[in-house]
């Protein structure tokens, strides 16, 4: 059975962002939190969950800060997630043995060998802080020059030809009959910044893909905002995956389940290419003569946004590289027959619930 592979969140302008408590709060779902420090086996786990369960329907979420690790693991038949709740995506129970419940790696770690190397591990830990707060400052400069080519692009959209065109094709795509129900909009993470830069997972599934080919964002943007309300006022439940390289809150990605359909944005930030797909081409919907207005400034921001992201990029893998060293003092001191002891028990509770 086919995995759905999504980051858990990512850097942003604001900080690390990540909307998974939504799904935590879905109902009917009960989530284990794992919690402990850097080496104690939380990604390993869930990735021997996601092997364990890999004849049902999972969903899996990467670290957009290491493309290796797990974030959390969701075995969507049995509404069970398992999740890592340390920093920077801090979750707690938020109703205890009811829906949620903590499960400390910590206890398998040999607190005296750990101390034996208290100077290293803070050294770590502040090095590694240090180097993330400096991609959020490079991250916090590229977003807001895309956000600048953002604005000055939508003063050039077209939104009566674009709209004129989002009905002819949402006309060709929905079914005629209007559901009584009202749909929803459920957002994942597709793409986030990560120590490759800014990276998308691909869709997985049989899907008609719509490439949205828009370098400006602006056009895309309204695109999929206004494709999202019809069909959710049609009764679609719809899976969107927002931008978080600009500081307003951007769809790039949509998903429609239920009608096989998904609409994946490229530009020259993501550097997605089109291959097959129904391609849109954006520069259709803006008027040319008040873009060119704008040219110089667009490209200018385009070009320091490209090279401020190479920088934030090269700072995170610094901090990937200090972590790494950091681990290696916590997965010398793990009990790992203990660990592996409860990894079998807890994956066995979980088939057995």
């Amino acid at each position: 059975m086919s995995t759905k592979v999504y980051f858990l969140g990512g850097t942003s302008p604001e900080g690390f962002q990540s909307k998974f408590i939504e799904q935590i709060k879905k109902p009917g779902y009960y989530t284990y939190i794992l919690k402990g420090g850097p080496g104690t086996g939380k990604s390993t786990l869930m990735k021997k969950i996601a092997k364990a369960f890999e004849d049902h329907p999972v969903s899996v979420y990467y670290c957009s800060s290491d493309l290796n690790s797990l974030d959390a693991v969701v075995i969507e038949d049995k509404k069970i997630i398992v999740v890592d709740g340390t920093a920077p995506h801090v979750f707690e129970a938020l109703y205890p043995a009811v829906s949620q419940e903590i499960i400390n790696l910590g206890e398998f770690w040999d607190k005296k060998k750990m101390q034996e190397h208290t100077e290293a591990v803070k050294y770590c830990f502040d090095e590694n802080q240090k180097y993330h707060n400096r991609v959020k400052c490079y991250v916090e400069a590229f977003s807001s020059l895309n956000t600048d080519i953002y604005r000055l692009a939508e003063d050039c959209l077209n939104k009566e030809k674009l709209q004129g065109y989002i009905g002819r094709l949402f006309r060709k795509l929905i079914p005629k009959s209007k559901s009584d129900r009202t749909g929803s909009i459920e957002f994942k993470q597709l793409s986030a910044f990560t120590t490759e830069n800014y990276k998308t997972h691909p869709v997985t599934g049989e899907y008609s893909k719509y490439f949205i080919n828009d370098d400006l964002f602006a056009g895309g943007d309204y695109f999929l905002k206004t494709l999202a309300g019809l069909f959710t006022e049609y009764g679609y439940d719809v899976t969107v995956s927002e931008c978080t390289m600009l500081h307003s809150n951007t769809f790039e990605h949509m998903i429609v389940e239920k009608l096989g359909l998904a609409f994946v944005t490229g530009n020259f930030f993501n550097k997605l290419e089109y291959d097959n797909e129904n391609v849109i081409n954006f520069s259709r919907f803006y008027n040319k003569e008040l873009l060119s207005a704008k040219k110089q400034r667009i490209n200018f921001d385009r070009k320091a946004s490209c090279e401020l992201s190479q920088e934030a990029a090269a700072s995170l893998k610094t901090a990937l590289d200090i972590h790494d060293e950091l681990e290696k003092y916590y997965i010398d001191a793990i009990d790992f027959e203990r660990l592996d002891k409860m990894t079998e028990d807890f994956i066995q509770t979980l088939k057995n619930s």
